[in-house]
């Protein structure tokens, strides 16, 4: 049974405190209250890594419990859970995916791209309205009526500029400032536990059926929810999908694995490079399966590829299963998925199942399927498979940064030309986002500088072809870099403080 739905079916009879409490034989209802508390963050109080959900309301339960009730207005000691605290529990669980959704756009400057009067971004939209209704906005929202729509129109203008004079703040509510998401952030963030954005890790690694249920949260939020009967996860709903922004960050998981990191051979220099790049980019588990390129997964958002196209995701798996068919048997082998047609230097390819290749949009479509997407996301999860996403993403770089077919001017290797952990930052990014665009750029730069011979360039020379290419590419092309102005910024505060440098050979490779 689900945790969530575990503990909703005890809250119409008047039996709660008599089941959530010290010295209780509930098991099962005390393990999904110990899963879910440490979901929203305590897993301090709940000594979560050396007891998981272990089915006994003791003194770490009890702590948790006491810890969330005092940061919901409730004094209660812990030693039972009332019905009052356990639909805060729920309350606070229903909007945990949002919280995050926000979170993590903050933390890229990216809420006055996203949020805005009229903007298409229907997941977020509705992630702020459901957060802006918790506030106690619902009446300027209109909640009753329309709910979490996705529709950044007058009535989430009405909330917003409701929130900033709430806060003293002059905005009229047509686009979210990155202090007023700050404000919900900090504000909703006191009512969970320490790490609600980056829980513990807990790793299933039997095989269970699994229970797959649609749900309508406390706040008329749809949602998917997956569950092996040890480890679950609430996904948010979207058109034929489902998506998740995940907890697990790059450059946390960096600066705690520097073993798994050495035993893929990846060094100092790459992991600067990736602490750098991971800040525009998504976290480990990440999951979208609602688009159309069928299903993405982790830190570049790797996909299966859109149509017919090979994808860059069924690469990444065939790396896992080169360096441990073990771990790969264990998240996806043993469902039946594996991977097919895949290039010699593990760039793209297409993924099988049961047999049966995944070339063509239709058979593609069942890659949306809710079993799939927990089975990434577990594996996410995993600190081997973690390590491999990064050896991945330095290895992007295989893809043009050396490659004698990738030659700017028809004359110059990119490696000939730009050697700074720096530069080769902001190419990554650039290649990332607008793979297409690097070459080009960089062209024009060249031309534009009048440079050439970069065999005898100094720092200086490197220097002034990245500040050439920094301002061309933020318009270049048909479809432009996404918020090139805003990325670069981003890499260049790792440039500030030491983690990166733009020293002409700075840049080190195995």
């Amino acid at each position: 049974m689900l945790e969530r739905d575990s503990l909703n079916k005890l809250l119409p009879g008047n039996n709660v405190q008599s089941i959530l409490k010290k010295g209780s034989s509930a098991k099962h209802a005390i393990e999904a209250l110990q899963t879910t508390l440490h979901w929203l963050g305590f897993d301090a109080e709940l000594n979560w890594v050396k007891y998981g959900a272990d089915g006994a309301y003791g003194n770490s339960t009890a702590a948790a419990v006491a810890a969330f009730a005092t940061r919901n207005g409730n004094s209660a000691k812990g030693n039972r859970v009332t019905q009052q605290i356990l639909r805060k529990i729920l309350d606070r669980y229903d909007i945990l995916e949002e919280l995050k959704q926000l979170s993590d756009d903050l933390d890229k400057n990216l809420t006055e791209r996203h949020y805005k009067f009229r903007g298409n971004e229907k997941i977020r939209n509705a992630s702020l309205q459901t957060l802006l209704n918790e506030l106690g906005f619902g009446s300027q929202l209109k909640w009753k009526r329309y709910g979490a729509d996705g529709d950044y129109g007058r009535s989430t203008v009405a909330a917003v500029a409701a929130l900033a004079k709430r806060q003293g703040d002059n905005s009229k509510g047509y686009i979210l400032t990155k202090e007023l998401a700050q404000s919900i952030v900090i504000q909703l963030s006191s009512l969970f536990g320490d790490n609600w954005e980056t829980p513990s890790t807990t790793i299933t690694l039997k095989p269970r059926k699994l229970e797959i249920k649609a749900v309508t949260g406390n706040r008329n939020r749809q949602y998917i929810r997956v569950s092996n009967g040890d480890s679950s996860k609430q996904f948010g709903k979207f058109r034929k999908g489902l998506f998740t922004t995940g907890n697990q960050k790059p450059l946390q998981f960096m600066q705690s694995h520097a073993t798994e990191l050495r035993a893929l051979r990846i060094n100092k220099s790459e992991i600067n490079i990736l602490a750098a790049v991971a800040e525009n980019e998504g976290n480990l588990d990440a999951i979208n399966t609602w688009d159309n390129a069928f299903l993405s997964f982790g830190m570049f958002q790797w996909t299966a590829g859109v149509n017919k196209s090979r994808g860059e995701l069924p690469a990444l798996l065939a790396r896992i299963k080169n360096r441990d068919s073990d771990l790969f048997e264990k998240y996806f082998g043993q469902h039946g998925l594996d991977v097919s047609d895949i290039s010699t230097n593990l760039t793209n390819g297409l993924f099988s199942l049961n047999g049966s290749k995944l070339k063509t949009a239709q058979s593609k479509e069942v890659l949306r399927k809710p079993s799939l997407a927990f089975y990434f996301w577990l594996a996410g999860q995993d600190s081997a498979i973690q390590a491999i996403e990064l050896k991945h993403a330095i290895r992007r770089l295989d893809h043009f940064y050396s490659s004698d077919h990738y030659k700017v001017a028809n004359s110059y290797k990119v490696s000939d030309l730009v050697t700074s952990e720096y530069g080769v930052c902001l190419l990554l990014d650039n290649h990332v986002n607008r793979p297409s665009y690097v070459k080009g750029c960089l062209a024009k730069a060249l031309k534009e500088t009048g440079l050439n011979h970069p065999q005898d360039w100094s720092t200086s020379e490197e220097r002034s072809l990245i500040e050439a290419y920094l301002k061309i590419r933020v318009d270049y092309g048909n479809s432009p870099m996404t918020d090139a102005q805003k990325r670069a910024a981003r890499t260049s505060k790792h440039l500030t403080n030491g983690t990166i440098s733009d020293i002409r050979g700075s840049f080190k490779r195995h």
